[in-house]
């Protein structure tokens, strides 16, 4: 039964079963098969969706097809929120993993359902804080991904200009201060100092003496840390 379902999830737990009654009479049931696209981004449907079962994907999609997964959605979780609440368009498409079910709450009663009760605020902004948190994670991530490629390859074109030194495993790139290799890359020295103690702690760049050493497949092995590690 739709409201006992209803009742475990969060966002509605401190709700009186009058008013889950009134949430699963209301409620429409959607299935969707899998891949299929449940809204795309910019959509301006307004509709709270949640999941009876199954597993979905926020995705951002570019111009050649190619996906960045933002988050999962599965039994108990719910998602549209952004849309409902500031109606400017969906901020990502959503798309079945798997077969699911879906329960679609229409945003005047949930509006409503605010006003009458404002623990369901509070939980709603706790989600939005915790997806906000994920995202900032997301974006570090990938900015770190994108200073780390700049910076191996700055380090390699360096060291090809300097064989010296060059070892079976690494190349010598010299003596070279993380301000100079910020400029080089078009990043701050912050981010450079970061992306280097990490790149360490891999042994894909060593210190000797001063110099950075720099192994000769460092950039295969960037890319299958980060690759391993999203």
């Amino acid at each position: 039964m739709l409201v006992d379902y209803l009742k475990n999830i969060p966002l509605f737990r401190h709700l009186k079963e009058t008013q889950l009654k009134e949430i699963a009479s209301r409620c429409k049931t959607a299935k969707y098969r899998k891949n299929e696209v449940v809204f795309y981004k910019t959509d301006l449907s307004t509709d709270l969706y949640i999941v009876n079962s199954g597993r979905l994907k926020a995705v951002l999609i570019d111009e050649e097809g190619d996906e960045i997964v933002l988050a999962h959605f599965e039994k108990g979780s719910f998602f549209g929120e952004l849309n409902l609440l500031d109606e400017k368009g969906r901020s990502a498409t959503i798309a079945a993993e798997t077969d699911s079910e879906l329960s679609v709450l229409k945003k005047d009663l949930f509006i409503d359902l605010l006003f009458k009760d404002p623990r369901i605020a509070v939980e709603l902004m706790t989600t939005i804080v915790d997806r906000l948190r994920k995202a900032d994670e997301m974006i570090e991530s990938l900015a770190f991904r994108e200073v780390g490629e700049r910076l191996i390859k700055a380090l390699l074109d360096q060291a090809s200009s300097n064989p010296a030194g060059a070892s079976a495993s690494y190349f010598k790139a010299g003596k070279i201060t993380h301000k100079e290799l910020s400029a080089r890359i078009g990043s701050s020295r912050e981010a450079v100092s970061k992306c280097l103690k990490v790149l360490a702690s891999k042994a894909i760049v060593k210190d000797a003496d001063g110099s950075i050493l720099i192994a000769r497949n460092a950039l295969e092995r960037f890319k299958n840390n980060t690759q391993a590690e999203a």
